[in-house]
């Protein structure tokens, strides 16, 4: 009799363990069906700012007498650590603001206003100025990267655009390494932005 109730224990036993080793597969399969893609690998530096809909980008074009828009700059006087500059070209600058607008992180930009700045009075410019560089026209991610150069003659800033993210992500790592990519296409837009020019995201 206690061997025939032992025997009967043991089977019980065992069938507890199959059915919570079962619960224990079930939950597990469900589980590694339910992880989600790995997302897309983002460059592992700092270097960039994506625009975001709602910001406004604004750029600042220093007004030259020789027409360029780099000005010559000149010591006037040493004080400890402070050099005083001046620039005899220099006559004023034109700000120029766009709209960042968009959605699913596709941007468009909207020019909105612009102004003019010389001898201390600002007067607003009533269509927008020919830029030096070019801008994205459609929807698009874009995205601002700050490259650091050796020489002050190369262009320190593009703006950079794509449809998709990966491809974005992809020819940002490759740009730091080869600045002669830069330039527009059918899958990548690219820009230089030349020295001189300050280009900035500002949030509303």
């Amino acid at each position: 009799m206690k061997a025939r109730v032992y025997r009967g224990m043991r089977l019980q036993t065992t069938s507890i363990l199959l059915c919570t080793l079962l619960v224990l597969l079930a939950a597990c399969s469900r589980k590694t069906a339910a992880v989600p893609a790995a997302p897309t690998p983002t460059p592992p530096d700092n270097s960039y700012l994506d625009l975001r809909s709602g910001s406004t980008l604004k750029i600042v074009l220093p007004l030259l007498k020789s027409g360029g828009f780099r000005p010559t700059l000149h010591a006037q006087e040493t004080t400890g650590n402070t050099i005083s500059v001046a620039a005899a070209d220099l006559v004023g600058y034109m700000t120029l603001k766009y709209a960042v607008a968009g959605r699913h992180g596709l941007v468009r930009l909207k020019w909105t206003a612009a102004q003019e700045t010389e001898r201390g009075q600002t007067l607003p410019v009533a269509e927008p100025p020919a830029l030096p560089f070019q801008l994205p026209r459609k929807p698009e991610h874009v995205r601002l990267i700050y490259l650091v150069r050796v020489s002050e003659a190369d262009h320190n800033m593009a703006i950079v655009g794509s449809k998709r993210l990966d491809s974005l992500n992809a020819f940002t790592a490759r740009l730091e390494r080869d600045p002669g990519l830069c330039r527009p296409d059918e899958e990548i837009f690219c820009s230089w932005v030349p020295s001189g020019i300050a280009v900035r995201p500002e949030q509303q």
